[in-house]
């Protein structure tokens, strides 16, 4: 991972050990490169892999950092100098990029401009500390830079961590620490010494009209050219890339477009050899010509409680703990590039309104139960989370589900488009970006999916267009036919080629497939297939370690969470819950983990002590 920490600060031994500390907490992250910069009151000190794509400007009045790859309106590369002259500009909108990247600028004139890809991908947070209106600030890719500053006073934001229950991750960017704010998407942080800390608009997601009169052929060749344009203009220029390649339609679209436009690749696939998602990767890479390499990270179960720690530490709930796999293939890969293709969100992007937001299709009719109900598959469930908060658990519900139902009705769109862009945040921004995050330590993501351009493509097309995801199996059989027919991997046991409007003997034909072959991996080969619903699994081995080292923090989380209710949702390490859907079921288990970690990190001496 690449993580940046910043501080404005006009006295020299609180900036100085803030500095510090930042360094010794990011130093506990191995095989770090480790810089730094300081301009007067400014200081800023940054970790990445050692191939991570880092650019540095500095001159008379200021200087400024990039941290990853940005691409410009007109498809250039951006650099650091380029944020120094936008950022720091006369008033007027600044430019906001594409890409996956943190970057900033600073001129002691003018002030500190810190932000993110236009979608919000990179993980932003800050706060500002002492009474003053422009008092010191400090912001970080991970809020635990939070506590290397004396000022800051390390406390629970109850209504932040009633959203994270409810939702598993930050509800709206509140995050789980009190007095410190998540950068919102599409925002850059500014501070000065006029005005303090502000966030300022700078790009929301538009959702044009499509073209009047357009065919369905006519929409898939204009979805199709978009979405190769997407990949071009984040192609980089070295060339020196990996795909990660699951058994999925999303990664397998991005491959097949790769080949499409000549760019040559390689590909990873993560799990064991008799993994459906390994199975179905094999076959693509097989068609494509790619060279593949399998990585299991089952390996390397025996540091997974250690991994989690750090995970929880360094990501307060932005996620829970778990979802490291990734990073930990694609490092252990032998073929991974300075640049990963990933095809991570496609499915939001390919069907960005549906019934997870409470749409129902067929009718245009929204729900915000609906809506709720979805969201909250991983998370506590809804009618259980008052009383796990305790004696202002009914208090803190109601308020969290006010504040989702107003953001969904505001406008200026209808209640299902403004629902999809909180669900952006819910989903992409808090489970999948901290996946990528993770990744970035060892392989730079691409990530064409965030392209704005791709994006507002598809956003303004009617719902009833995503449907059953057939937008997406179009522009795959547009490039390669050839691909559609090979198995899909669907974290279930329905593994074969996606078949749309079956009759009803071949949705029969089709279910008795799926029980066959779930009854034989289940009795006869006694082994789980299905690579996310194996390690997502609070029974699998490497969380009954979790569990374990976490059974003793129990009084730690009775401080913030009532005890009876927790012993209904917590259960004890020798436990087996046997969840009929262990990804989605577990989800409240693995949060309640994550949160006695970061509770028990509290409880050690902090790395801001001198």
């Amino acid at each position: 991972m690449a993580h940046l920490a910043v501080v404005v600060d006009d006295v020299p031994h609180r900036r100085d050990r803030f500095i510090a500390a930042a360094r010794r907490l990011f130093g506990e992250l191995p095989g770090v490169t480790i810089g730094e910069r300081r301009h007067g009151a400014f200081a800023c000190v940054w970790a990445a892999g050692p191939r991570a794509p880092i650019d540095e400007h500095e001159g008379g009045q200021g200087c400024a950092l990039l941290i990853g790859y940005g691409v410009a309106a007109d498809d250039r590369r951006v650099t650091a100098r380029d944020l120094h002259a936008d950022w720091l500009a006369a008033p007027g909108r600044p430019q906001v990029h594409d890409g996956y990247h943190v970057g900033l600028a600073w001129s002691p004139a003018v002030g500190l401009a810190v932000g993110v890809d236009a979608m919000g991908m990179f993980p932003w947070q800050w706060a500002c500390l002492g009474d003053a209106a422009a008092g010191p600030l400090v912001a970080a890719t991970t809020p635990e830079v939070f506590r290397c500053h004396p000022l800051f006073a390390t406390q629970i934001d109850r209504r932040g961590l009633a959203g994270i229950l409810l939702v598993h991750g930050p509800l709206l960017d509140r995050p789980l620490l009190a007095g410190t704010q998540r950068l919102p998407k599409g925002h850059l942080l500014r501070w000065s010494r006029d005005r303090g800390a502000i966030t300022e608009p700078v790009y929301r997601l538009a959702r044009p009209s499509p073209p009047a009169g357009e065919s369905p052929p006519e929409l898939r060749k204009r979805i199709e050219h978009e979405h190769l344009a997407a990949i071009r203009r984040h192609a980089p220029p070295d060339g020196d890339t990996a795909i990660l390649l699951s058994g999925g339609l999303d990664s397998r679209l991005v491959a097949a477009s790769l080949g499409r436009l000549g760019m040559p690749t390689r590909a990873i696939a993560l799990g064991r050899a008799d993994d459906f998602e390994v199975r179905a990767a094999t076959a693509v890479a097989g068609r494509l010509g790619l060279p593949l390499e399998v990585v299991s990270t089952e390996t390397c179960d025996a540091d997974f409680p250690a991994r989690a720690r750090r995970a929880a530490r360094f990501g307060h709930l932005l996620a829970a703990p778990g979802a490291d796999d990734f990073a930990e293939g694609v490092g252990a890969a032998a073929s991974t590039g300075r640049y990963l293709w990933s095809g991570i969100a496609y499915d939001w992007i390919y069907e960005p309104v549906s019934y997870a937001e409470g749409c129902d299709v067929a009718t245009g009719a929204w729900s915000f139960e609906g809506l709720v109900t979805y969201m909250n598959r991983w998370g506590v469930e809804s009618r259980l989370l008052p009383r796990l908060l305790g004696s202002d658990g009914a208090r803190m519900h109601a308020a969290v589900l006010e504040d989702l139902r107003a953001a969904c009705v505001r406008g200026p769109d209808r209640p299902e488009f403004e629902a999809s862009r909180v669900r952006w945040d819910q989903r992409v921004r808090n489970h999948l970006a901290t996946a990528v995050h993770r990744i970035s330590f060892h392989s730079w993501p691409l990530l064409p999916a965030t392209d704005r351009r791709f994006m507002e493509t598809l956003f303004g097309l009617p719902p009833a267009v995503f449907a059953d995801r057939v937008l997406e199996h179009d522009v795959l059989g547009a490039i390669r036919p050839d691909l559609v027919t090979v198995p899909l991997d669907t974290n279930s046991f329905r593994f074969e080629p996606a078949r749309r409007g079956r009759s009803g003997i071949g949705g029969l034909t089709a279910s008795l497939r799926t029980r066959v072959r779930r009854l034989y991996w289940r009795a006869v080969r006694r082994h789980d297939p299905r690579r996310y619903e194996r390690l997502f699994n609070v029974d699998h081995p490497r969380w009954r370690a979790v569990r374990r080292e976490v059974e003793p923090l129990r009084p730690l989380l009775h401080r913030h969470l009532d005890p009876q209710a927790l012993a209904m949702l917590l259960p004890g390490p020798d436990v087996r819950t046997a969840f009929k859907n262990p990804v989605n079921a577990g989800g409240a288990v693995r949060l309640l983990l994550g949160l006695a970690l970061v509770l028990d990190a509290w409880e050690q001496p902090g790395v801001s002590a001198p």
